[in-house]
């Protein structure tokens, strides 16, 4: 008798236990549907963005941090110049479906006046380059940029530079890995070169600030040629063919924005130039076989149609 009510008092235990944890499942299970939705979140964003967005929002990810709140909220898109596009009155199924800002300026035919009527060829002309900065300054309004760029129009082509302001800085002191920002503003610039078979010279610029011989060797002029690589590599990857870039320079601090403030931040920029064909075959002609140029050309073949002039027998008494 004393045994059974030795198991008796053991399953008595064992069902007071049950009792005690039996709410255990529940939050495992609420641990799992959390996972899963944040799962099926991630599948659709991937789903929604497309590549430049996805880099834009894996670069926030990375430079991000919760114990610092100088960066923000990472997965704000207000002020990203490369907002996803969650199209509120329909699920994206694809890129041709959403309403993408950069995108929607390449995708027209020419026929229209808004500024998707780029059309494709060269820019050689005082009002095609005037037309082709304002298309410049529409996207660069659309995406929050603009007081980051500034477009002007040459005798040589346009002019378009890229500099830092108090908000937004191009590149760490010192360094040549370029800001999530700027990565996207040349991103975003990158179909227009795409467009545009006129060819770019590249430069870099740094401010008069140099650099400690105690620590490096090296220079503003090693520092501004890597940054302008840098740039003309972004472009590349945006889209824009590799034969477009002319000249990639590095300039240093020998053309300063504001002289008068020598270290200041507009000192320290890219400038992307769109060359008019004459000021590219002069800039060829300058570094290329001068033997080759059209102007050679044309010597050698005057010299060559010049009229043979036969030589007259001398008149002279004393020959006879």
């Amino acid at each position: 008798m004393q045994k059974q009510e030795h198991i008796v008092f053991k399953r008595s235990s064992k069902k007071h236990e049950e009792a005690h944890h039996g709410g255990a499942w529940k939050v495992a299970f609420a641990d799992f549907m959390i996972a899963l939705m944040a799962l099926f979140l991630v599948l659709w964003i991937m789903q929604v963005v497309n590549k430049e967005e996805r880099k834009a929002i894996m670069a926030n990810m990375y430079s991000a941090s919760v114990f610092d709140s100088s960066y923000g909220n990472p997965f704000d898109s207000n002020p990203s110049i490369t907002p996803i596009d969650l199209a509120s009155e329909s699920s994206v199924q694809s890129r041709d479906d959403s309403t993408h800002v950069v995108t929607s300026f390449f995708d027209g035919d020419g026929d229209g006046p808004e500024t998707n009527s780029l059309i494709p060829g060269k820019f050689d002309t005082q009002e095609r380059l005037a037309a082709l900065a304002k298309l410049i300054d529409d996207l660069m309004k659309q995406i929050n940029a603009q007081g980051n760029v500034l477009v002007s129009v040459t005798p040589q082509g346009l002019r378009i530079v890229l500099q830092d302001d108090y908000k937004q800085h191009m590149f760490g002191r010192g360094g040549t890995e370029m800001t999530p920002f700027f990565e996207d503003l040349l991103m975003a610039l990158a179909p227009v070169f795409q467009r545009v078979d006129n060819p770019i010279i590249i430069s870099g610029h740094t401010d008069a600030t140099p650099f400690s011989k105690e620590y490096s060797r090296r220079s503003n002029w090693d520092l501004s040629t890597n940054r302008a690589n840098v740039a003309r590599e972004t472009l590349v990857e945006g889209g824009m063919p590799q034969d477009r870039v002319l000249q990639v320079t590095g300039m240093s601090d020998r053309a300063l924005l504001n002289p008068d403030d020598p270290d200041g931040s507009e000192n320290r920029r890219i400038e992307l130039f769109v060359l008019t064909t004459p000021a590219a075959d002069m800039l060829e002609n300058l570094f290329g076989n001068q033997q080759d140029t059209e102007l050679a050309k044309a010597k050698d073949k005057a010299e060559f149609n010049q009229p043979v002039i036969r030589q007259e027998p001398s008149e002279d008494p004393a020959v006879h």
